[in-house]
């Protein structure tokens, strides 16, 4: 019931966007304090992937924390690790996202931004899906 009303939609304004952001990464992890998500790895939210991210950090920080309960070496090591991962997960996204977000492509060079994209999220289930189950 709606193809007709939009088929005969018309814009009545300019494309809005924001740019100039840079994406960041923060320290995720201090004495008795850890980010997630947003907090610790802001991308421009183009990316529709800010819950996600979020979500997933959270799953790795809290096996880093298990994994390594109380103050000291061991803790440390679980929480760079936590870091690691959060790392090599987060920058091939940010990058692209920063591509992308700039508006300054063309339709072949969307594509293949698009397509990193794509690929930065596989990567990302891959390591998610390779977990083992949680105890």
């Amino acid at each position: 019931p709606l193809g007709p009303g939009l088929a005969a939609a018309r814009r009545v304004g300019g494309v809005r966007h924001v740019r100039g952001v840079p994406g960041r990464l923060r320290h995720p992890f201090g004495p008795g304090w850890a980010l997630v998500g947003d907090a610790g790895c802001w991308k421009d939210p183009l990316s529709t992937h800010g819950i996600t991210a979020g979500l997933r950090d959270a799953e790795l920080l809290a096996r880093a924390v298990l994994a390594a309960p109380r103050p000291g070496r061991a803790q440390l090591a679980a929480l760079a690790g936590y870091a690691a991962s959060r790392d090599a997960l987060s920058l091939p996204m940010l990058r692209v996202v920063e591509q992308i977000a700039a508006h300054d492509w063309d339709l072949p060079r969307i594509r293949a931004l698009l397509m990193e994209l794509s690929s930065a999220m596989v990567d990302e289930i891959e390591l998610l899906t390779a977990l083992p189950p949680a105890a």
